[in-house]
C-alpha cells in the first residue's frame, strides 16, 4: 500500500503534494522568484516535467525537482533523469528530498560524470544556493534514522552562518498551514 500526497494550494498553483507547497513558501520566504512546472521536456527520450524553475540572485536559472522524504536521493530513475535533464539543457539540477530543512541537497550540473554529484546548500546571502566544499562537508552529520548530511549547529551557528533569513524560510516553509482554504 502506497500513501497518496495531498494535492495543496498556494499562491494560485495547485500542488502535487504539500511537499512542493512548502518548498513553495521556502523559495518566497528567501525571496527567489520561481514557476511550478513551467515547461516539459523530453529527456533521454522520456518526457519529463521539472517541479521549479528557479531564479538564483546571480541571474541563474535552475531547475528543482521535488520528492517526499525517505526517497533515495543516490539512486532511482529520478536521480538518472535529473542528470540528464543537466546534461541535455545545460542547467544545474537541485533534487531536493522532503520538507526544507537545514541540510546538504544533491546538485546535478552539466558534465557532472554520470556517476558523480555535488552537495549544495542554501543561505540568505550572496548567491543563496553554495556548493559544499571541505569546510562544510565538516560540519554536518549524517542522520541514522534518514541518510540525510543535515548540520549540526546550534540556533545560533544556523543564524551566524546561513543567514536569520534562512532560518526563518525553514520555519515558514515547516509552518505553513494549508487546509481548510488557507493559503499558506
Amino acid at each position: 500500500m502506497s500513501i497518496k500526497p495531498i494535492e495543496t494550494w498556494y499562491r494560485g498553483y495547485r500542488f502535487r503534494s504539500r511537499t512542493e507547497a512548502r518548498w513553495a513558501v521556502f523559495f518566497d520566504a528567501l525571496g527567489l522568484q520561481w514557476e511550478y512546472e513551467p515547461q516539459g521536456y523530453l529527456v533521454d527520450g522520456k518526457p519529463y516535467l521539472p517541479d521549479f524553475e528557479v531564479a538564483l540572485p546571480s541571474g541563474e536559472r535552475i531547475f528543482a525537482e521535488i520528492k517526499g522524504a525517505g526517497t533515495d536521493e543516490h539512486e532511482g530513475e529520478h536521480v538518472d533523469l535529473c542528470r540528464a535533464l543537466a546534461r541535455e539543457s545545460g542547467r544545474r539540477v537541485l533534487l531536493l528530498v522532503g520538507a526544507p530543512g537545514h541540510r546538504l541537497f544533491h546538485l546535478f550540473a552539466p558534465g557532472l560524470p554520470s556517476d558523480g554529484f555535488m552537495a549544495a546548500f542554501f543561505h540568505d546571502y550572496g548567491p543563496m544556493l553554495t556548493v559544499a566544499d571541505q569546510y562544510w562537508f565538516q560540519t554536518v552529520a549524517l542522520n541514522e534514522n534518514t541518510g540525510v548530511l543535515e548540520f549540526t549547529h546550534d540556533a545560533r551557528g544556523l543564524v551566524k552562518s546561513f543567514g536569520q533569513g534562512l532560518v526563518d524560510a525553514v520555519t515558514a516553509a515547516r509552518s505553513a498551514r494549508f487546509e481548510h482554504g488557507e493559503s499558506g
